[in-house]
């Protein structure tokens, strides 16, 4: 059976550009382009990521063409969207319980649960791992 790997928007990220280019993100997407892993994210990850890439043009960290051809390339990644009603009312109650200001970090902690114990969260957002503090939950990793 292969992994099944719920990966953040921050993940993503540091798999496509190369300015913020993390090993163990490439790894984990490699792995789903190898059919050895299944990539599992909240519906709206699409639009999250392309978000995140639109910043950064803004910001002159990369040109438009660069952020059309990383989103073009993240949306050819053989990605499950899901949603749900279960996942949107554990992702509220999961906000409330680690006290995030908004849905979607929860979404993703939502996503994860809703797969099944062998899922994994990973991210690479330290704001998220802060607020979880000690009590987050055992199938949250860190990508550095």
């Amino acid at each position: 059976m292969s992994r099944i790997v719920c990966l953040d928007t921050s993940v993503f990220i540091k798999y496509l550009v190369s300015a913020e280019y993390e090993p163990l993100a490439v790894a984990l997407v490699v792995e789903a382009i190898e059919g050895s892993a299944r990539i599992v994210v909240p519906y709206f990850t699409w639009a999250e990521v392309g978000s995140v890439l639109r910043k950064k043009v803004r910001a002159k960290l990369i040109n438009l063409e660069q952020a059309s051809e990383l989103f073009a390339a993240f949306c050819e990644l053989p990605i499950e969207y899901l949603d749900s009603q279960i996942l949107r009312a554990r992702a509220w109650t999961l906000a409330e319980q680690y006290q995030m200001p908004t849905l979607y970090d929860a979404a993703f902690l939502a996503c994860t649960e809703i797969v099944g114990a062998n899922c994994k969260y990973w991210t690479a957002d330290k704001k998220l791992l802060n607020q979880l503090g000690q009590a987050k939950p055992s199938y949250v990793n860190e990508v550095p």
